[in-house]
């Protein structure tokens, strides 16, 4: 009896250890699982900066956003979307056939503009340009400027026309300015080598707003001029 009373004790211990080995494997394996990443909503609009471009259709995840066709030069309304893979692509209005389309992770809080272009290997692709948030002096607007000219395809300069004062002397193709606090309702003028100083242009700034000007061209060798785009930051 006592031999098998001591068996049974033994017994209990090993099934105390083999349990308590167990729990502990349970426990480090879930300290160990992959933790799922956390989603969240984002926020993106497109922007039809194809020069010469019909109306666009565009399309998240493959859903059709637009109600209206997007055409050049003009912005859509803001979109939500959550955070993660995302695919977007654009087609001619009315067709199925996608002129540009990408897969990009977007983030978290994520706002970003989706610019429609052709880069300077005259394929049409898009660029992804953050929002950024920018508070103005009292009674000014700010505003940054965007060298989209793939047609160019170099530096252009950037003058304050209302004040005849030169805010940028050379901007690179596809560079992004900082931003500049300037009075409502003034005026700018784009130049670069080869092709036609712009007349003033005016974006109808806004004391108090922030605003993105985004500079092409047509593609006319003949006649080439420098054109201007506004779209306000939200």
């Amino acid at each position: 009896m006592k031999r098998s009373s001591l068996l049974s004790s033994k017994t209990r211990m090993a099934f105390m250890i083999a349990c308590s080995s167990i729990m502990l494997f349970a426990s480090c394996s879930k300290k160990n699982d992959i933790q799922p990443e956390p989603v969240g909503e984002a926020k993106v609009r497109y922007i039809n900066a194809s020069y010469g471009a019909l109306a666009q259709d565009f399309y998240i995840n493959g859903v059709k956003k637009s109600i209206t066709p997007l055409a050049y030069g003009n912005t859509s309304e803001y979109f939500t979307i959550l955070s993660g893979a995302n695919s977007f692509n654009v087609n001619d209005a009315g067709t199925t056939t996608a002129n540009a389309s990408t897969q990009v992770q977007i983030s978290i809080a994520d706002k970003l503009s989706i610019f429609y272009y052709k880069n300077t290997d005259g394929n049409l692709t898009f660029a992804f340009l953050p929002d950024a948030a920018s508070t103005p002096p009292a009674g000014k607007a700010n505003v940054r400027f965007i060298n989209f000219n793939s047609t160019l395809n170099g530096n252009m300069s950037i003058t304050n026309a209302t004040l005849a004062t030169q805010l940028i002397p050379s901007l690179a193709y596809f560079g992004v300015s900082t931003f500049f606090s300037v009075d409502a309702g003034t005026k700018f003028t784009f130049s670069a080598s080869g092709w036609n100083t712009s007349a003033a242009y005016d974006g109808a700034l806004v004391a108090g707003k922030t605003y993105t000007i985004w500079i092409d061209g047509n593609t006319n060798p003949a006649n080439k001029d420098l054109l201007g785009h506004i779209f306000e930051q939200l």
